[in-house]
């Protein structure tokens, strides 16, 4: 997913419950929008190795950011 042009970084959690979460930052609107097909595939294909259900996808505005360092 980061060789993909305009992909910031990507978080990948994994709760107790197996269930896991994804979350992918990008440069600006133009950089997902353009990521759409290429997400699509790489999602379908981690799914499948890891015998997991992509149970949805949603997209989200970052507003705020704060890191330590």
């Amino acid at each position: 997913m980061l060789e993909l042009p305009g992909c910031k970084g990507i978080y990948y959690l994994f709760g107790k419950d197996t269930k896991s979460l994804s979350i992918t930052l990008w440069d600006d609107e133009n950089a997902l929008t353009g990521s759409h097909q290429a997400a699509d595939r790489i999602r379908s294909e981690t799914s499948a190795q890891q015998q997991m259900e992509i149970l949805g996808v949603e997209e989200f505005e970052v507003l705020t950011r704060q890191l330590k360092d």
